[in-house]
């Protein structure tokens, strides 16, 4: 319970996982932003999941046509996306699995940011997480960004989701020591499961609405006490499921980001991900960053 947080203040280091894809651009263009903003160093990863050997080749072809060197190649063209940083960035090119390779490198460069994009968007725009992203989810240690939305600016209204649980604590405690300067939004969904079954619905409501009242503001004097003299936050209490609330909420006021905890009230401490939250990660428009809960990552 009293394990110390690992996140200390800004990352020490940001972990960029990209496959290369278009989807990945949105990604790289983010941990770009967020390395200027915070003058943290950069690693980009990209991993050779069962890359075929030059010498597989079925038939030859003429030397002009080919890559002497296929890494140097996709090493060129990271640089290049990196742009202004690309010198004081650290380029890896792995062979393995994906994501074995990328808690590897994590581990290894001292990394507490993954930033990673979504796989693609399916029929109807529906979010297609990947494997890669959905294995991740489930097994990474670190708090791990997944970007959507086409970088423009640095986070300006950043939402923190949460249960008031102690999964949400430490998704708050990361929110507040990423982002010191700006003015959070912590979020709260309540859904009273029995409010149909009472005689009186309406009264129902208002009580516990009254219950999470008191759970914000304990929860917020907890973080008063971790944390001394911050931006507190602004405060919003509504009645229904996080995730459709959160997905208008995200829409009307132009959300940039939602920070999450993985697990929440009474969920088993593995390494599953918390249902809630990936249905946050699933039907939200922006990026989502989730942070995991220490006992579970343990």
């Amino acid at each position: 319970m009293n394990e110390p947080n690992r996140l200390n203040g800004l990352p020490r280091s940001i972990l960029l996982a990209t496959d290369l894809s278009a989807r990945s651009d949105r990604a790289l263009d983010r941990a770009v932003l967020l390395a200027k903003e915070w003058r943290t160093p950069l690693t980009v990863l990209h991993v050779l999941e069962n890359a075929p050997s030059p010498l597989d080749t079925a038939e030859p072809v003429p030397s002009w046509r080919q890559t002497p060197d296929p890494l140097h190649a996709i090493r060129d063209s990271i640089s290049a996306d990196l742009g202004e940083i690309a010198e004081t960035t650290t380029i890896m090119i792995e062979d393995g699995d994906t994501v074995d390779t990328v808690m590897r490198v994590a581990a290894a460069s001292g990394s507490d940011l993954i930033v990673i994009g979504v796989a693609r968007n399916g029929l109807l725009g529906d979010l297609m997480l990947g494997r890669t992203v959905d294995s991740l989810l489930r097994r990474c240690r670190e708090p791990l960004l997944v970007v959507k939305a086409r970088p423009r600016q640095r986070y300006r209204h950043i939402v923190v989701a949460t249960d008031f649980s102690e999964s949400s604590r430490h998704a708050f405690d990361a929110a507040v020591r990423f982002f010191p300067e700006d003015t959070l939004t912590l979020f709260h969904a309540y859904d009273p499961l029995m409010s149909g079954l009472t005689g009186d619905a309406a009264t129902y409501r208002r009580e516990q609405r009254k219950v999470a009242e008191q759970d914000c503001e304990d929860f917020l004097r907890e973080a008063e006490k971790r944390h001394g003299n911050f931006r507190r936050p602004r405060v919003m209490l509504e009645y229904g499921t996080p995730n459709h609330l959160l997905h208008d909420y995200v829409i009307d006021k132009s959300v940039d980001l939602v920070i999450t905890g993985t697990h929440g009230r009474g969920a088993i401490l593995d390494i599953i991900i918390g249902s809630v939250a990936k249905r946050i990660l699933e039907d939200v428009a922006c990026d989502v960053l989730l942070v995991p809960e220490p006992r579970a990552r343990a």
